[in-house]
């Protein structure tokens, strides 16, 4: 009885090539695109790790400054007891602080604490062994680089790749940007940047003529969401509110206006 063999030569030659058949083609300019915002996101990203050389001696990563630790007492406080334990059913009161009556935790933005909370219970699920003040340490600098990346998007919807490039190397090299999310700095503008890029982003395609109706409404669904979770983590979040109104006035006086203008906002 003859058994052929089903990993004979012929088959393993026509599976690479199948593969083969299924690389993704890219011409030498989305090659250099690709490679320079590869290296953009990397200097964001490892510029922000800077402090880690005082941590080296200790063996272990650490915040900075004084608010951090309150976010991070927030955040520690929701991954043992549930992402809004310190809101519902009973308000948390933290008596560590302002002895002796404490402080009404509840009255914190929910936001940053919700979201590394959040993403901490997935590494956590996915066999990720990491310290949660260790993994509020490194929030900060990987915010940064998705901001990068974020702004990236957007220069490139206003005036093409160049510009889209030089936004992320300019926020990347930023002195005040660094300060705010380098390894450490765990607080409020680290998602706040994060989420006002994506609403602009958003807002400013779903104004665009040439997208379809469907579309527009989409990215205007996007931007409210963006802005809504921008409003519950930072109270700077008053200031887009008001550049978006202002926007909208100044097309209206311009004799601009559109539907779809209307739409999206």
């Amino acid at each position: 009885m003859d058994i052929k063999n089903p990993l004979s030569k012929e088959k393993i030659v026509n599976s690479f090539k199948k593969l083969g058949k299924l690389r993704i083609k890219a011409d030498h300019s989305t090659i250099l695109t690709l490679s320079a915002l590869t290296l953009i996101l990397l200097i964001a990203f490892t510029i922000r790790l800077f402090p880690i050389r005082w941590e080296i001696q200790t063996g272990s990563m650490h915040l900075s400054e004084f608010d951090p630790y309150y976010q991070f007492s927030l955040t520690r406080y929701m991954v043992k007891n549930g992402l809004i334990s310190p809101y519902w059913p009973t308000q948390w009161v933290d008596k560590q602080r302002w002895y002796p009556d404490g402080i009404n935790m509840a009255i914190s933005y929910p936001a940053l604490p919700m979201t590394a909370a959040f993403l901490y219970d997935i590494v956590s699920a996915l066999g990720v062994h990491i310290e949660l003040m260790s993994f509020c340490a490194l929030f900060p600098p990987i915010m940064g680089m998705l901001a990068c990346l974020i702004i990236y998007f957007l220069g490139k919807d206003i005036g093409g790749k160049p510009v889209g490039l030089l936004a992320a190397l300019f926020l990347a090299l930023d002195p005040s940007y660094i300060q705010r999310t380098s390894l450490g700095f765990f607080d409020d503008e680290t998602i706040g940047i994060v989420a006002f890029l994506l609403f602009m982003l958003f807002f400013l395609r779903s104004v665009e003529n040439s997208r379809p109706l469907s579309s527009s409404l989409k990215y205007a669904l996007a931007a409210g969401a963006a802005l809504g979770y921008f409003c519950i983590g930072w109270g700077a979040a008053l200031y887009p509110i008001g550049m978006i109104v202002l926007f909208t006035f100044v097309l209206i006086l311009l004799k601009r206006y559109t539907q779809r203008l209307l739409l999206s906002y």
